[in-house]
């Protein structure tokens, strides 16, 4: 038996003498081919690239899983934190009114009337801002406002007779005519004097300015398991840890 080999590429032609059975049988043997490939180092490269797309895959998902879950976490502390700023805004409007209110001359009747009409639109303000889903829970914000709303009690009559009346859900309202028609000596010693009502309501507003910055601060950096959010300076840390 003789093997006649010619220059060919095809395995296969090696077995071509032989017998038909012969033949054919090492014919079908692919595995000769699949060994070439494997020799080549073709599988390898396959293979490398089948599941470096599935790693790079499943990783870009993980990534965007980590993302949407970190812009969740985001968009509710700014929501929260939105909500806190707004208490701390109107805080420190109060402070501003009580002031103006302090520093304005007797004989200037016109601003007292304009800042006390003020006042109580920021008081009010403030009174909302706190009572907001996301803040109301906060008692270092709504012992504040207890505070606030019992002040207001022990002035009332007070309070009344210059035209700043009481109204349910610790708010107040003006009435114009009596507002007008008062002391202005009177509105100056219920604001200005340092046991007065004006002095009680912006420090206990200081106060609420206060911890509604410092929480305003703290959900905009950590979340609520006191883990730092994306744009705060750990963030980049928690990422890899």
């Amino acid at each position: 038996m003789s093997i006649n080999i010619q220059p060919k590429t095809d395995t296969g032609f090696l077995f071509s003498n032989l017998s038909s059975s012969q033949g054919s049988t090492f014919n079908s043997m692919s595995w000769l081919k699949d060994y070439g490939l494997v020799k080549s180092g073709a599988y390898s490269k396959l293979m490398k690239a089948y599941y470096s797309e599935n790693e790079e895959e499943e990783t870009s998902k993980a990534a965007r899983s980590l993302v949407s879950d970190k812009a969740k976490v985001m968009s509710s502390n700014k929501t929260v934190s939105d909500s806190y700023n707004k208490v701390s805004e109107s805080a420190k409007a109060v402070q501003d009114s009580v002031k103006k209110i302090q520093e304005a001359a007797e004989e200037d009747t016109d601003l007292l009337i304009s800042s006390v009409k003020s006042f109580v639109t920021s008081f009010n303000s403030m009174i909302d801002a706190a009572a907001d889903s996301s803040v109301k829970d906060d008692r270092s914000i709504s012992g504040r406002i207890s505070v606030l709303s019992s002040l207001s009690n022990g002035y009332t009559e007070k309070m009344t007779s210059v035209g700043i009346l009481r109204k349910s859900g610790q708010k107040l309202e003006v009435d114009e005519d009596k507002l007008k028609a008062a002391d202005p000596a009177e509105i100056k010693k219920l604001f200005a004097d340092k046991s007065s009502y004006g002095y009680g309501v912006s420090m206990s507003a200081e106060m609420v300015q206060s911890n509604a910055q410092y929480a305003a601060t703290r959900q905009s950096l950590y979340d609520g398991n006191g883990i730092a959010n994306a744009g705060s300076y750990g963030y980049m840390f928690d990422q890899f840890t």
